[in-house]
C-alpha cells in the first residue's frame, strides 16, 4: 500500500465514517450476531426492535447501508483492537492494535490487511505514548515502516492550557538521526469541543529547530457546529483517538464531548475546500443511534 492510497482511504473516515472490521475474528464483519434487525442483538444501538441500553455502554460498531464500516473490540472498557474499512476495496482493512501498561495505552499500531494478511511493502505506523504525572499524554513517538524497511520517525510534544485542554501538538520528523520537517497542530477549544485544528508544515534544522520561514503548507479543519448530545467515541479510550487523529487530523472531532454537525476543511490552493454536515437520531439517553436517513447506525455494547 502506498502512502497516497493509505491517506486516501483514511480521509474517508470523517466524510462518511466508512470503517470496517477484520473478518478473521470470532465475531466477523457482516455476520448476523450483531445485526440491528435481530431482536436478540445484545449490542444495542436502536432500530429494528433492538433493545435499548439504559445504563453505561461502549461503542461497538458503525454500519452504513447494513455494512459494518468500523468495529471496536473491547473487554469491558478496555479497547483491544479497532478495524476500519478502507475505500480501496471490500477486503481491505486498516487495523489498530492497542497495547497497555499499568492500565494506560502505551502503544497503538496501525497496519493494513487485505484478505486477512498484511501486504508486502505496505505502510505501518506504530505510536508509543508516555504520560506526565497528572496522566496527560506529554510525548509520543511514531515509527513508520514500509514493509520491513524503516521509512521515517516522528516525535510529538503536547501543550495544554490551565484547564487541561490540549492546545498544541508539535511533530518533528527525522530520517535516521537527522531532523527534517515539522508539523504544528494548533487546537481551538470551545467548552469541551474542538472547533478548529490549524496545521502548518515546514522544515527544521538538523537538530530539530522549526524554521517558520519555510512553512510550505497550511490546512485548517474547522468543526463549526456541534449538538448537545453524547459523542459515542467518548465511550472509548481518548488516547487511542489522539493517535488516530495524528494519523489523519480530520478525526480530531472524535475527541470532542458532543457530535460534530457541520465542518469545513480548508486546503492549500488549488485544492478546494471540503464542507460537510451531519444530522442524527438519538435514544432516550442522548446517544446517537443513526443519522436522519437511518442509513448510518451506531451500535453499542452494554457495560
Amino acid at each position: 500500500m502506498t502512502k497516497n492510497k493509505f491517506i486516501t482511504g483514511v480521509a474517508t473516515l470523517l466524510l462518511g465514517f466508512l470503517f470496517s472490521c477484520d473478518n478473521t475474528t470470532a465475531d466477523p464483519i457482516n455476520n448476523n450476531l450483531n445485526n440491528p434487525n435481530n431482536p436478540n442483538n445484545p449490542s444495542g444501538g436502536g432500530g429494528g426492535g433492538t433493545p435499548t441500553i439504559s445504563g453505561p455502554r461502549i461503542l461497538h460498531k458503525v454500519t452504513v447501508n447494513n455494512v459494518t464500516n468500523q468495529e471496536y473490540f473491547t473487554t469491558g472498557t478496555t479497547l483491544e483492537k479497532a478495524v476500519f474499512k478502507e475505500a480501496s476495496g471490500p477486503s481491505s482493512f486498516l487495523i489498530g492494535r492497542v497495547t497497555y501498561t499499568s492500565g494506560k495505552i502505551y502503544r497503538v499500531k496501525f497496519e493494513q490487511e487485505v484478505n486477512g494478511s498484511v501486504p508486502a511493502n505496505s505502510l505501518s505506523y506504530e505510536y508509543n505514548l508516555t504520560y506526565d504525572s497528572s496522566g496527560k499524554i506529554n510525548y509520543t513517538t511514531c515509527t513508520t515502516m514500509a514493509g520491513s524497511i524503516p521509512s521515517f520517525n516522528s516525535e510529538y510534544t503536547y501543550t495544554y492550557d490551565g484547564s487541561g485542554k490540549m492546545t498544541k501538538i508539535v511533530e518533528k520528523k527525522k530520517a535516521g538521526t537527522t531532523y527534517t520537517h515539522f508539523t504544528n497542530y494548533t487546537l481551538t477549544n470551545s467548552g469541551d469541543n474542538i472547533t478548529k485544528v490549524a496545521i502548518e508544515n515546514g522544515m527544521t534544522s538538523p537538530t530539530g529547530v522549526p524554521d517558520m520561514s519555510t512553512v510550505y503548507m497550511s490546512t485548517s479543519y474547522n468543526f463549526d457546529g456541534y449538538d448537545t448530545k453524547i459523542n459515542p467515541y467518548t465511550t472509548l479510550p481518548k488516547a487511542f483517538f489522539i493517535t488516530w487523529s495524528l494519523l489523519h487530523p480530520a478525526n480530531f472531532c472524535s475527541l470532542s464531548a458532543n457530535n460534530v454537525m457541520t465542518f469545513n476543511i480548508i486546503n492549500p490552493a488549488p485544492i478546494p475546500a471540503i464542507p460537510g454536515a451531519y444530522t442524527y437520531l438519538y435514544d432516550s439517553q442522548n446517544y446517537p443511534v443513526s443519522d436522519q436517513s437511518q442509513m448510518q447506525k451506531y451500535l453499542y455494547k452494554a457495560l
